[in-house]
């Protein structure tokens, strides 16, 4: 039997703020090396819905300590966000959704040396073997308790073994593997408590200086995203996925404004990718659909602005950097709906490409914080694609407004005197105003299973 391997330090194990910290050189240089990192580690290419894809990223690690043998049992126990955003969104490649069959396609055909991008190679006959595994309740399912919001672990057992791999925090984080009930593979994280709102320890104005003075020839990160996200977005337009929210804008209003043009291309993307495209894309925080957010709709308004290629790459730069830096303050996994942080990244981006400069930027933002306060997450589904679009019209405006001089101020409801003041009060607002919210929006969606079924 392998001895155990112990990682004593993993790239997501130390904490932002603390890392920042152990650069050397000079402040400039420190805080481009910092943000860089931010990119490479925060924006991940997904096949597919990062919940479901993640449980069978996990189911597929399992099975290979299991050995591939015949499939006895596959025991998935989750937290509640992973239940709730893979309940409603089809799997890539196949019109299936749901953990069950995420996990049994991971089990079957996964491939667990492609990290989120593991169901890349199904085959019809792998779900065909899937459904078979479910028909003959193989396939077993609890939600787990008071495990981190963002956890997977998935148990499989064949004629000649068993294997399990636990997935937390991160949807590509592994933190254990097990052979036969062995430990053969353990992640010994250090402060993991604070893995979750650990995205970025920072401010709005050092992210606003990086993408205005950053090499461009070191953003290839932001070019693959813009290359990959804007191809699932034309496909959503041209080839009618999901409830075609994109071609809806775009077929009903004749003349578009700057508005109309970034909705309906964002809002494609995530009608291909709620309904199950073949397409890969550039996640942001763990989300497909806050990646498209961020970036799609900075690119159609630089496709409607004629904005120079340069303006452009920096403006999806900020955006992305922006959706990061909000992001803590929802949680990796959230009652609130991803798409507002990623399309108040989109305002600043879209304020860059109007020639806003950083106050114009935070006006912005503090435009978004006080519109979207209450957009709630109630799992992936083919709606997101609509609420993507409500999310950046309101962007589109939020941007128009503070670049006339204007924004919410902090006699507003919940907007605070800065942006920073205004997340820690969105982060309350989330932890603590809505803390029942994704048990009750499960509930709900698992009752309405159970009266099909009746």
């Amino acid at each position: 039997m392998s001895s155990v391997t112990v990682l004593d330090k993993h790239p997501y194990d130390i904490l932002i703020s603390l890392r920042l910290r152990s650069l050397t050189g000079s402040e400039t240089k420190v805080k481009e090396t910092y943000y860089l990192q931010q990119l490479e580690e925060e924006l991940i290419i997904a096949l597919g819905c990062t919940e479901p894809v993640a449980v069978a990223y996990a189911a597929a690690l399992a099975r290979k300590e299991a050995g591939y043998d015949d499939i006895e049992t596959i025991v998935v126990s989750a937290s509640v966000n992973i239940f709730k955003n893979a309940m409603g969104v089809k799997i890539p490649g196949t019109e299936e959704m749901g953990v069950a069959m995420a996990a049994a396609l991971g089990a079957v055909a996964g491939d667990p040396d492609r990290s989120l991008q593991v169901l890349e190679n199904l085959q019809v006959k792998d779900v065909e073997a899937a459904r078979s595994l479910i028909a003959a309740e193989k396939v077993m399912l609890e939600v787990s308790g008071s495990d981190p919001v963002l956890y997977i672990k998935v148990s499989v057992h064949t004629k000649s073994g068993s294997g399990s791999s636990v997935i937390a925090y991160k949807h590509d984080l592994v933190l254990e593997l097990t052979r036969d009930d062995k430990l053969v593979y353990k992640n010994d994280m250090q402060l993991s408590q604070d893995l979750e709102d650990s995205l970025v320890e920072d401010d709005i104005a050092n992210i606003w200086e990086f993408a205005q003075t950053v090499d461009l020839e070191k953003l290839d990160k932001v070019r693959e995203a813009l290359e990959l996200n804007m191809k699932i977005a034309d496909a959503g337009l041209k080839d009618g996925y999901g409830i075609e929210v994109g071609p809806s804008i775009r077929e009903q209003i004749s003349r578009m404004s700057l508005s109309d043009y970034c909705a309906s291309r964002t809002a494609a993307a995530a009608d291909a990718r709620m309904a199950g495209a073949s397409y890969p894309v550039m996640g942001n925080s763990g989300s497909g659909n806050q990646g498209l957010t961020a970036t799609v709709s900075v690119a159609a308004a630089a496709e409607y602005l004629n904005s120079s290629r340069e303006t452009l790459l920096r403006a999806v730069t900020l955006s992305h950097l922006l959706a990061i830096h909000v992001k803590k303050a929802f949680g990796r996994l959230s009652p609130l709906c991803g798409a507002v942080p990623a399309s108040i990244g989109a305002a600043g981006g879209i304020v860059m490409l109007m020639g806003g400069g950083l106050e114009e930027v935070i006006a912005a933002a503090q435009n978004m914080f006080g519109t979207l306060t209450g957009m709630i997450c109630d799992g992936a589904k083919a709606g997101c694609a609509l609420k993507v679009s409500i999310c950046i019209y309101a962007a589109v405006q939020a941007a128009a407004v503070a670049m006339q001089g204007n924004s919410i101020k902090m006699t507003d409801g919940m907007i605070g005197s800065d942006v920073e003041q205004s997340m820690i009060n969105m982060k309350h607002i989330s932890k603590e105003g809505m803390a029942d919210m994704d048990s009750t929006l499960l509930r709900i969606m698992m009752s309405k299973n159970q009266k099909k079924d009746q």
